[in-house]
């Protein structure tokens, strides 16, 4: 048995979606984001009403903007709408998608007169099993690309061929290595391998989205008294860690209990990071 990572089956029912701020839940066969994957996307962790570090999910998506060459969103109007959408909801995700939005040609190359599209949709918090948590080591490969490289891009095959084959294994969730044969991140997380007093953490130049959790273990971790390391991590190291531990929005600071059949210590700081990091930027 493994924890379950899905949401429940009336999720369905609980959806609420804005388009362009409009309630609706269709967009045009047409858009750049359907077609070509031309867009980028923040998964957004909502408490009592509010997103937890919106700050740092704008910057990325600003980053990613600057990058695709699509016009910044205000942000003020992304948070009123993700805020929006939670009709009471104590805890909930959020998930912003902007596109480069309708085609006005066909073909890759963008006229540069499109209108982007601004997808807003509000999804049950997902309840754990509350069983040990689980990660394998994946066999399908991330593509090296620079230019995609730490962006939430719309482009996610490489993780859904992921999470089939974890879903096979039985596992919660699998670490991904590059063409090179290094780990660079799970699947749907971030990675930090728990060595003595270090926390080690692969480094996101190459391929790999650099989570917002990721920046605040990065940020917080030295006030536990860990030295944090960004460094290329082989599946070697892997096998021979102590300890590890994801992150996401969702799972905050997720220790593991098994990595590839083998049984891992728990570092008691991670549970305290994750203290840190609930009470940052509220």
């Amino acid at each position: 048995m493994t924890r379950a990572l899905t949401a429940p089956a009336a999720e369905s029912a609980e959806r609420v979606a804005l388009v362009n701020g409009v309630p609706q839940a269709t967009v045009s066969v047409f858009d750049r984001g359907l077609q070509y994957g031309d867009g980028l996307f923040e998964t957004l962790r909502c408490e009592q009403g509010r997103v937890r570090w919106f700050d740092r999910h704008l910057a990325r998506l600003s980053a990613g903007c600057a990058r695709l060459g699509l016009p910044v969103p205000d942000g003020e109007l992304l948070r009123r709408e993700a805020e929006s959408v939670l009709g009471g909801s104590p805890r909930a995700l959020v998930k912003l998608v902007l596109t480069r939005g309708v085609a006005k040609a066909r073909g890759y190359r963008p006229t540069g007169d499109e209108r982007p599209t601004r997808i807003v949709t509000r999804h049950p918090w997902p309840e754990a099993s509350g069983q040990e948590f689980r990660l394998g080591l994946s066999p399908v490969p991330l593509a090296c690309n620079r230019l995609l490289a730490g962006l939430k891009h719309l482009n996610r095959l490489e993780q859904v061929l992921a999470q089939r084959a974890a879903a096979s294994a039985g596992v919660d969730e699998v670490l991904m290595c590059c063409g090179g044969g290094e780990v660079v991140s799970g699947s749907m997380s971030n990675l930090f391998l728990v060595q003595g007093g270090t926390l080690l953490t692969p480094p996101l130049l190459q391929c790999g989205v650099a989570g917002v959790l990721r920046s605040l273990v990065l940020e917080l971790a030295p006030r536990l008294g860990f030295a944090v390391a960004v460094a290329p991590l082989s599946p070697q190291q892997l096998a021979q860690a102590p300890a590890l531990l994801v992150t996401n929005v969702r799972l905050g600071v997720q220790a593991v209990h098994w990595y590839e059949g083998r049984r891992l210590e728990i570092d008691a700081r991670g549970a305290r990071l994750q203290e840190l990091i609930e009470n940052a930027e509220r």
